[in-house]
């Protein structure tokens, strides 16, 4: 078979399994899933906390991605090498050697490329999951880099405390309506931080196995010693590295819950969350559901709930309403999200009366690019927070809590009224962020531009300048890069209307150029 043949059809095969299984396991990796998720997930866990020390994550998924991409690119080097040495007329001496290695570096890059590409839009544009990719939930969820301390601690806010409790839905319980979030929180510091809130008034304490590698649970458990009966502790199934997958053993469910109870120090929760839930399989699980009964039946454990930010979440939502197994469910919500999140909890609290808790609600608060309008507004956490907790279905929101200034800053917009202010600079900001912003990072744009200009970086390294105030390292970054936006001077500019969000690239561009030079 010709060289050209082989490779033609390595590269399909590259494209068909990056699609098919790297881009799948590259979805799920996404997702947080313990290393049981994963084919030979424990040894591969071990493997990598070899590789990388101290890194508290998950890590077989990323690596069955690469060892998938790179298995397909060494399959294709071989095979086209052999074909070019035993083809009709190869040279079997040194340099048909060097021309067959040479061949078949070319079509395992050809095939490392195609197999990348095809996994990239399995996993974040959705390709064959109904559109529903990581790269959208990135910009609608999580907004890009996060901001979450308002840059000035205002003498107004010293003391701040809840002055507001909501019904968490059938569970009869009044939480505070904001609440503590932990996932940033372990050490001495993380107790202080617990303390201090739950002295302002916080009662809904949220945590999880795999917060600061269980630092988290054991920062909370000490801070709350004889305090328990006045607080509601949610945790998560999940494991210090990562969430539960579907059929996963009813013991194994339990030990973690469990774990949790040792790390807390309490012989209760009161509520456990499916973690980070993307799939229907995990959420109803019956495995779950029989190990969540029991430790109801022995007193561990008295709600269930389910939390997700992942690019299934209207069906994820959807399905544990209709289920009535779930007693509260915790979504990412806020300013400029989905409209359907709206539905979905108009429809948990009217149909289930379930408890409904906001989280994500920060989305990415950029202060620098805030400056211009910040007088109209202390904070725009506390905007933020306003907002959500106007929509009365809401019954609380938990944000985390990692530095002294968020008692202060956060509470102070405890029961606070959404002013025409706050809507002011909550529209503004997603104004700036869609207008100025690349959200997804998606590289649907490069390919539209005939000079090849890296359009992603430069958006990037204005933003560096522009909204974070790194205009030294922005501009040290800009003038590195190999072709600058100087080419757009006089460009017809067809990348216009190739930005999925509607960025006007050219104009960004010369914009650019102009503040990242010194010309």
């Amino acid at each position: 078979m010709r060289a050209r043949t082989v490779a033609s059809i390595c590269v399909v095969v590259s494209a068909g399994l990056g699609f098919g299984v790297a881009g799948s396991f590259l979805y799920k990796a996404a997702i947080g899933l313990d290393p049981s998720a994963f084919p030979a997930g424990d040894w591969l866990q071990r493997v990598g906390e070899r590789l990388i020390p101290d890194l508290q994550l998950s890590l077989p998924g990323v690596l069955l991605t690469l060892g998938t991409l790179l298995a397909l690119a060494g399959g294709t080097f071989l095979l086209v090498r052999r074909a070019l040495r035993t083809g009709p007329g190869a040279d079997v001496g040194r340099r048909g050697f060097l021309t067959g290695s040479l061949g078949g570096a070319l079509a395992a890059l050809a095939a490392l490329l195609a197999g990348g590409v095809a996994t990239w839009l399995r996993a974040f544009r959705g390709l064959g999951n109904e559109g529903r990719g990581w790269a959208p939930v990135a910009g609608e969820i999580f907004g890009g880099a996060v901001t979450k301390t308002n840059p000035t601690w205002e003498e107004a806010w010293r003391g701040a405390r809840v002055r507001s409790y909501r019904r968490l839905g059938r569970t009869g319980w009044n939480a505070s309506d904001i609440s503590l979030g932990s996932g940033r929180i372990h050490g001495e510091q993380g107790e202080r931080l617990v303390r201090e809130a739950v002295d302002r008034g916080v009662n809904y304490i949220d945590t999880a196995p795999d917060y600061s590698a269980t630092g988290s649970e054991q920062a909370i458990g000490r801070a709350i010693r004889g305090r328990r009966d006045q607080l509601f502790l949610a945790t998560k199934f999940c494991t210090p590295r990562g969430h539960l997958p579907p059929g996963t053993p009813v013991s194994a469910y339990k030990a973690a819950v469990e774990g949790s109870l040792a790390r807390l120090g309490t012989d209760r929760v009161d509520l456990v969350h499916v973690h980070s839930c993307d799939e229907i399989d995990r959420l109803m699980d019956p495995n779950l559901h029989e190990a969540f009964d029991r430790l109801r039946e022995e007193g561990k454990a008295r709600f269930l709930g389910f939390s997700t930010h992942t690019p299934n979440l209207i069906q994820v939502a959807n399905r544990a309403i209709e289920s009535d197994r779930f007693d509260v469910m915790m979504l990412a919500y806020h300013h400029g999200i989905w409209p359907r999140i709206g539905e979905v909890i108009e429809r948990a609290r009217s149909q289930r009366d379930m408890g409904v808790v906001a989280m994500k609600t920060l989305k990415g608060a950029r202060h620098h690019g805030l400056a211009g309008f910040r007088d109209q507004a202390n904070a725009f956490s506390q905007a933020a927070f306003k907002w959500v907790l106007a929509n009365d279905q809401v019954s609380c929101l938990v944000v985390s809590f990692f530095e002294e200034q968020h008692a202060d800053e956060y509470l102070y917009a405890s029961g606070a009224a959404l002013m025409p202010r706050d809507v002011a600079i909550l529209d503004r900001y997603e104004q700036a962020v869609r207008g100025s912003y690349c959200v997804p990072h998606c590289g649907a744009c490069l390919e539209s531009c005939p000079e090849g200009l890296p359009i992603h970086d430069v958006l990037r390294h204005r933003m560096y300048f522009e909204d974070y105030g790194w205009e030294k390292q922005a501009m040290g970054l800009y003038a590195k890069l190999a072709k600058d936006a100087s080419v757009c001077a006089g460009c017809p500019a067809p990348c216009l209307g190739s930005c999925p969000v509607g960025l006007p690239i050219a104009s960004r561009m010369r914009e650019a150029h102009q503040m990242l030079t010194l010309s």
